[in-house]
């Protein structure tokens, strides 16, 4: 069985912020707030990524007939 390797999330630094276009004149403490709110978005976004995937699932799972909600019952 193939070791699944874990995925490592490496920050953005300023120096790669200030490499991107329109950020090349931001002073350092204008990047690392413009860093922190790219963190947040960045978190946000998956989370609303993984919680439609996982919905979608679920869909899939109720449709299939194989696993129900606690509480949901095939009415067929």
């Amino acid at each position: 069985m193939a070791e699944k390797k874990e995925k490592v999330h490496k920050r953005l630094t300023i120096a790669e912020l200030k490499n991107c276009k329109g950020f090349e004149n931001y002073t350092d403490e204008h990047a690392e707030e413009t860093i922190k709110s790219l963190e947040k978005l960045s978190i946000l976004f998956y989370e609303l990524y993984m919680k439609q995937k996982l919905q979608q699932q679920k869909v899939k799972q109720i449709k299939g007939g194989e696993i129900y909600e606690e509480g949901e019952r095939d009415v067929a």
